[in-house]
């Protein structure tokens, strides 16, 4: 029997609206999940910073199972809701380390 290929890892639809509710719940209370724009800066507004990029990378890791290499836990990929899917999207199809 021929060798079948290995089957491919489903990489998890990370998706913007469970990013902006998990910032909204653990950076910005009060604020409606809804509200948060894809693009809204969280650097720049100091709603995230290193330590919240730490918490980020770590629910990320608890909610898809993607656990995100070293090099990718820098500033540019947290600044937006949007640049967050992006680096989970790279990192679960093992493309991370940009």
């Amino acid at each position: 029997m021929p060798d079948e290929p290995p089957a491919a890892t489903a990489v998890p639809d990370v998706l913007d609206g469970d990013i902006a509710a998990f910032v909204v719940e653990r950076f910005l209370p009060g604020v409606d999940a809804g509200e948060l724009d894809p693009d809204y800066d969280l650097l720049a507004t100091a709603v995230i910073d290193s330590l919240g990029i730490l918490h980020v990378a770590a629910w990320l890791e608890q909610r898809y199972g993607i656990v995100l290499p070293d090099a990718d836990l820098a500033g540019r990929n947290f600044r937006t809701v949007a640049a967050i899917r992006a680096v989970a999207e790279r990192a679960a199809r093992g493309e991370g380390g940009a």
